[in-house]
């Protein structure tokens, strides 16, 4: 486990959890391709979701263009397609990776951002520890006045 001190975006904010030291290096990758995630805390909430290595292994962050959800959108968009568009090169990213524990924390992410319905009490049943963890800070990031300091 990372606890790393935020860049003083939010006052009060004190330490931001990383599941480990790629989530972290997943977050500031996704923070320089994505600037706005020093703007929005909806924003900042969702791209360290999209950060967690087990998502972010999903997509390829240059193809990205509006945020790190840019795949999975496609894959709402035409679920039973997605697959064969996949296969032919026509997606940015892809679901295949993502367990029952990844797809509720990505949900969660996606929830964060731009309200799309979620189940938390699916996350809260399925999430081990460390996506508990994560649950919790990816929250606690999308308040407008963050709290948390997350500790083994």
């Amino acid at each position: 486990m990372i606890n790393d001190k935020l860049s003083g975006k939010w006052k009060g904010a004190g330490r931001m959890y990383f599941a480990n030291e790629q989530h972290k290096i997943n977050f500031q990758r996704i923070a320089a391709k994505f600037p706005d995630v020093k703007k929005a805390r909806d924003y900042y909430a969702a791209c360290y979701i999209g950060a967690y290595p087990e998502i972010y292994k999903c997509f390829v962050l240059e193809k990205q263009v509006h945020g790190p959800f840019d795949w999975y959108f496609d894959y709402l968009s035409d679920p039973g397609d997605f697959a064969e568009r996949r296969d032919r090169g026509e997606t940015t990213g892809d679901t295949a990776p993502l367990t029952g524990q990844t797809r509720c924390l990505l949900e969660l992410g996606l929830n964060l951002w731009n309200g799309r319905d979620f189940d938390l009490s699916v996350g809260l049943r399925s999430w081990d520890r460390e996506l508990y963890l994560v649950a919790l800070q990816a929250i606690d990031l999308r308040r407008s006045s963050p709290i948390l300091s997350l500790t083994q």
